[in-house]
């Protein structure tokens, strides 16, 4: 929901790329890797946070360009997304915000 502004996207990201993670958008107009579709879209959003989060092997085909062994258990929890997944010094705050409004 952070990365597209609860899919009205509006930043560098366009709808019909199905990138709901901003994977390769780095800001100044970089629209970041476009998908198949919104499964494929979805699918690499969460083997890119499964990346950061572990060292498990995937369950399906690679499908997240990104992917990087150097990146493999980075992040094992929100705070440390701050400065890996993200260069915000609010990233993992804002995570945690959009936690609580749903629960």
């Amino acid at each position: 929901m952070l990365e597209t502004g609860y899919l009205k996207f509006g930043g560098d990201v366009l709808p019909n790329q199905y990138n709901f993670a901003g994977l390769g958008a780095t800001g100044n107009g970089e629209h970041g890797n476009s998908f198949s579709s919104v499964r494929i879209g979805i699918r690499a959003h969460i083997q890119h946070l499964k990346c950061y989060a572990s060292k498990e092997s995937l369950n399906k085909e690679l499908v997240d360009p990104r992917w990087s062994d150097s990146s493999r258990g980075k992040a094992p929890n929100v705070e440390k997304l701050q400065g890996t997944w993200a260069t915000s010094n609010t990233y993992a705050s804002s995570i945690k915000r959009i936690l609580n409004e749903l629960i």
